[in-house]
């Protein structure tokens, strides 16, 4: 064998050495992180849809905290329940103001269930001039945040210039 045989051979088998240790590299090394780095990734995904869902989630939230403030702030704008002596007084002094009789007033409080409100029904009998009538039946429009006319029934009395009213009433209190 000559000296240039044998630098062949020698580089032949450096070069086989190499290439089995690269081989081995890549199966004792490369190949279980390759492994670990497929399962990370796919941890990954599934906590960036974890993320995204808890941020649906609290998007829902929030929506449904804004929806309960709105009810609180709705529910805010009716009377309380210890103003309904009040409230009477204002639609009896309101009839007198516009010189309207009120033979009779009666009410009955009824408690709506799952609301956390009651609902107060008023009888009233008024009497007066037409005119009179129509401006506190348009007072009562006014307040129709609270109050709603759920029925109402004139009469003429005969001979006079005075019409008879009897209305049914709701009031809504917190």
């Amino acid at each position: 064998m000559t000296a240039r045989d044998s630098m062949t051979f020698w580089a032949w088998g450096a070069m086989t050495a190499l290439l089995a240790a690269n081989a081995l590299f890549l199966f004792f090394l490369l190949l279980p992180t390759r492994g670990a780095h497929l399962d990370l990734e796919a941890r990954i995904r599934d906590l960036e849809g974890n993320a995204q869902r808890l941020q649906q989630e609290g998007r829902t939230s929030e929506t449904l905290l804004t929806a309960m403030r709105e009810v609180e702030e709705f529910l805010q704008g009716f009377p309380r329940r210890a103003d309904l002596v009040g409230l009477m007084g204002r639609l009896t002094k309101l009839a007198g103001s516009l010189a309207l009789h009120v033979p009779d007033t009666d009410y009955r409080p009824s408690e709506i269930k799952d609301a956390g409100l009651t609902k107060v029904t008023v009888q009233m009998g008024v009497e007066g001039a037409y005119d009179k009538i129509r401006r506190f039946l348009y007072e009562l429009e006014g307040m129709r945040r609270f109050l709603v006319i759920e029925r109402l029934s004139l009469k003429d009395l005969k001979g006079t210039a005075t019409l008879q009213v009897q209305l049914q009433l709701a009031m809504y209190l917190r």
